[in-house]
């Protein structure tokens, strides 16, 4: 039965971290929900979890990363002018800078938040609140832009708004692709460096807590561990794919609908 749930979390985790519904809510929301405990239930859990979106995100931009670090190690010996006027070496510094609010946010506030947020009213609220603001980006952003024209104050901006997913429910693609709308880049853009910009923080997240998933897995649960970390990382894979294709040709309202009814269904539920 523990496999089966770990499978579904899986799943959820996968999905849920790329589309912008907010993974660790449902991850709160879904043992709750089906009165499931024990491993599933733990941190640790939750951290292989992440730790398999991270190798998914890595696999599917692979060719991009190693596209941006050559450029980079090309034009630095050559000077920043040079870094700064390539567009895949501006973009590789653009993304590190990015990735400095959430590191730090996370760094002295991750373990709080952990402990004192992970409760449903919050994270069904959080989840219409932020719904609201991903609508508001849709309708607000002119979409006419590239991530050929992000500057510093771009990247510093969705790094910070990347930073405040740490909340349960918010969703760190959804704020993320939220503020690059706002800041008028097209939903494929938007969506893209969305992805890559979370690529260093989840990461990052899950190697500082690998003692995390070690102990929670030596505790007789390693297959727990296993199924729960495949399900998740082809869901992730599946997920990054089916978004990137669909907001080519369709918005973000699906998603918005979703939060909102999710959340007020967990409103009316758990009150």
């Amino acid at each position: 039965m523990e496999i089966f749930q770990a499978i579904i979390l899986g799943i959820v985790q996968g999905a849920s971290e790329f589309l912008p519904i907010s993974s660790s809510g449902h991850l709160i929301l879904v043992p709750k929900l089906f009165g499931w405990t024990g491993v599933v239930d733990s941190l640790s859990f939750d951290v292989a979890l992440h730790f398999a979106t991270s190798l998914a995100v890595i696999v599917y931009f692979w060719s991009d990363w190693i596209r941006l670090i050559r450029a980079f190690l090309t034009n630095f010996p050559k000077g920043l002018d040079k870094v700064w006027n390539d567009n895949d070496s501006r973009l590789f510094v653009l993304l590190i800078i990015g990735c400095v609010p959430a590191a730090i946010f996370g760094f002295l506030f991750q373990d709080l938040i952990e402990q004192e947020f992970r409760n449903t009213q919050l994270v069904s609220s959080l989840l219409i609140i932020f719904a609201l603001v991903l609508f508001a980006a849709e309708k607000v952003g002119k979409k006419n832009r590239s991530q050929d024209s992000l500057g510093i104050f771009d990247s510093v901006l969705i790094g910070v708004a990347q930073a405040i997913a740490i909340f349960p429910g918010v969703s760190r693609s959804g704020i993320t692709i939220s503020t690059g709308l706002f800041r008028n880049l097209t939903r494929i853009e938007a969506a893209r460096f969305s992805f890559m910009l979370s690529t260093p923080v989840i990461l990052g997240a899950a190697l500082l807590r690998s003692k995390d998933i070690f102990s929670g897995a030596s505790n007789g649960s390693m297959d727990v561990f296993i199924a729960g970390f495949i399900a998740a990382a082809i869901s992730s894979w599946l997920a990054i794919r089916i978004l990137l294709s669909f907001v080519q040709k369709r918005g973000f309202t699906i998603f918005v609908v979703y939060r909102i009814v999710l959340g007020l269904a967990i409103l009316l539920f758990f009150k």
